[in-house]
């Protein structure tokens, strides 16, 4: 991308009163982004803070210290997504004694849960100081002396540019809540699964564009406001076509088996006799 767009796009933003985000480490636009790919593992770190009051851990250079997101029995490994799969399954937490103080911090709301997304999947790429958006997990419960009462059933929405283009697959925004009617009673040393239902919303069309008249935009993807439509399905194109690929599929079935049985009962009943080269034509001696 030519750092002449770059720098249009960025002072028609400035002009606009506005500002691309996410910006990177440096506070410039994210160029050069490596794109993720259909299922592709993405990775979640979270901000590590302290059991006592909440606060943010630092490092030695003031930066805020991130860590993976705790790890999930399933698999032994941290939570991850697949990107731009919807889906369904569970994670089970082990609750040590320091988790279970952060989720009274969580439930309580003295502290989010803060996590973040790269932008880019390109390795080591916030290590970097690349750009990311913050996802953040908000779960609902009660805290009671001996223990906690948590909602561990979570949706998880993250939208995505448009699924016309694979060079744009990176993110937009991400949230992650309790949705659940019931909660489950926890105490240090418990399991606690976590249901998760993550959907990925790729059919948005950004409105408000502060650059969209301009070719390439300077920018990694096109802004706006990426606003949800008065009425949408959450759900994105590739499984909407999967779906609508096995309804037609079905429907074609259907309509073949009840036809074949219409026509053999009409043909047997009128004595129907399949023509032959003979009798479809006047042969000629």
């Amino acid at each position: 991308m030519k750092l002449s767009a770059i720098l249009i796009g960025a002072s028609l933003l400035s002009m606009a009163k506005c500002q691309f985000f996410p910006l990177n480490r440096k506070e410039e636009i994210p160029v050069n982004l490596v794109p993720y790919k259909l299922g592709q593992e993405v990775y979640i770190d979270c901000i590590t803070r302290s059991i006592d009051n909440g606060e943010h851990k630092f490092d030695e250079q003031e930066r805020i210290i991130y860590a993976p997101f705790p790890i999930c029995k399933e698999t032994n490994k941290p939570l991850s997504f697949q990107y731009g799969v919807s889906e369904d399954f569970n994670c089970t937490l082990s609750i040590s004694d320091e988790l279970y103080h952060l989720f009274q911090l969580y439930i309580h709301e003295d502290a989010p849960f803060s996590c973040r997304l790269p932008l880019s999947s390109e390795a080591n790429y916030l290590e970097k100081g690349g750009a990311y958006v913050p996802l953040t997990f908000n779960f609902r419960g009660e805290i009671h002396d001996s223990h906690l009462d948590i909602d561990t059933a979570l949706n998880v929405l993250l939208t995505k540019p448009a699924n016309s283009n694979p060079e744009e697959n990176t993110f937009i925004s991400s949230i992650a809540y309790s949705s659940g009617t019931n909660t489950t009673r926890i105490v240090i040393g418990d399991s606690m699964t976590l249901s998760l239902a993550v959907r990925w919303l790729d059919q948005i069309v950004p409105t408000g564009s502060q650059a969209g008249h301009i070719k390439n935009n300077g920018l990694p993807f096109s802004d706006g406001f990426y606003r949800f439509p008065m009425n949408f399905v959450p759900i994105s194109y590739s499984w909407f076509i999967a779906y609508l690929a096995i309804v037609s599929l079905a429907t074609a079935v259907l309509v073949y088996a009840f036809s074949y049985k219409h026509i053999t009962h009409s043909a047997s009943k009128h004595k129907y006799k399949p023509l032959d080269s003979e009798t479809a034509v006047g042969k000629e001696d």
